[in-house]
């Protein structure tokens, strides 16, 4: 009972908030960032659902189905201003012949499928570390993975996944929105079209979801 809906008897009550739900891929990243965008101050609640399960599927069509399955059991409907957004990693493996057609294909049909679900995804390539760089510094230059887009967090030094940067970022959230999308325009300027493939490399669609929270 994540949220507190459901009630006795199977039955269940509208919250008086809109309510944002973020699926995330991650267990430890992307829940320690977005959980600070909850509080009673704000007009909408936010509730993260992350990956608990060590070795849980986090492919785009499994995240799809667990953001599906939560919209429909909390009786979320984006006519009362809910939300549901999936954050994904491109994370192509490049040593793998045919490896980034095949995600793409796959990011592909997601997102055919959150459309008609009336689901968002926030898609970062190569992963969500892009969003936390972004912060500081601009760059068009292929990274290949989280180890290369770690080794350009030179401002958060000895950086790792499960440690909580929000407080130390958050003054640079607005630069970061300009710079992502300005690094989407840099695509659009270059031939990608929007929704952005994994063709397009680095991009970050974080900052459309940090946007709707703020």
């Amino acid at each position: 009972m994540a949220r507190g809906e459901i009630l006795s008897r199977g039955k269940k009550k509208r919250k008086e908030k809109p309510v944002i739900v973020v699926v995330t891929e991650g267990r430890e990243t992307e829940p320690l960032y977005f959980r600070h965008f909850n509080s009673r101050e704000k007009s909408v609640r936010v509730e993260v659902v992350e990956n608990k399960a060590s070795g849980a599927d986090t492919d785009f069509k499994s995240l799809l189905r667990k953001a599906i399955s939560y919209k429909t059991q909390n009786l979320l409907s984006t006519k009362k201003s809910d939300a549901v957004w999936v954050v994904a990693d491109g994370d192509v493996d490049y040593n793998t012949p045919g490896a980034l057609e095949a995600k793409s294909h796959a990011l592909s049909e997601a997102r055919r499928q959150a459309e008609t679900h009336e689901i968002q995804l926030a898609i970062s390539n190569p992963c969500f570390e892009l969003w936390y760089y972004l912060h500081f510094e601009y760059s068009t230059g292929f990274l290949k993975d989280y180890e290369a887009v770690k080794a350009k967090l030179t401002h958060l030094p000895e950086y790792e996944k499960n440690q909580d940067v929000f407080e130390r970022i958050a003054v640079h959230m607005d630069d970061a929105i300009q710079r992502a999308k300005r690094l989407e325009q840099y695509h659009l300027d270059n031939g990608e079209t929007l929704p952005l493939s994994l063709d397009a490399n680095p991009f970050t669609e974080v900052y459309r979801l940090v946007e709707q929270l703020k």
